[in-house]
């Protein structure tokens, strides 16, 4: 059970997919060193989680838990503008809309699971 805390998608459509990742809060963690998690699941391009648009509301979640890929929390990516040839720091992380904003964990591992209903699709 948990609450989706923020969310970003990568906004390329593959194989007609694109990859999004989400910060859950866990409600009643088992360890209380993790409140939040990473979930890493694709949609068809074009199509968004319906939590991204309205408020979210604790809910079950089905995922498998996939420890290569814990990795610390970063706030920001890099991203190269090739017109003008210099590098910007590009914030990674959206709130869903009419949701209260959850001090996110930056610099922290969390850990990582894969969505059983939405699964990653791989690039081809």
């Amino acid at each position: 059970m948990g609450r989706v805390a923020a969310y970003s998608s990568f906004p390329v459509c593959l194989n007609g997919n694109s990859s999004w990742s989400m910060v859950i809060r866990v409600q009643h963690p088992k360890d209380i060193g993790s409140q939040f998690i990473r979930v890493d699941f694709s949609l068809p391009c074009g199509k968004s989680p319906e939590w991204a648009s309205g408020k979210p509301s604790p809910q079950k979640f089905r995922l498998r838990r996939e420890r290569d890929c814990d990795t610390v929390l970063e706030k920001f990516r890099d991203f190269r503008d090739e017109e003008t040839k210099h590098n910007e720091a590009v914030p990674i992380w959206k709130y869903p809309a009419d949701a209260e904003h959850d001090p996110l964990p930056f610099g922290q591992i969390l850990p990582c699971y894969r969505s059983i209903d939405l699964p990653l699709i791989p690039v081809v």
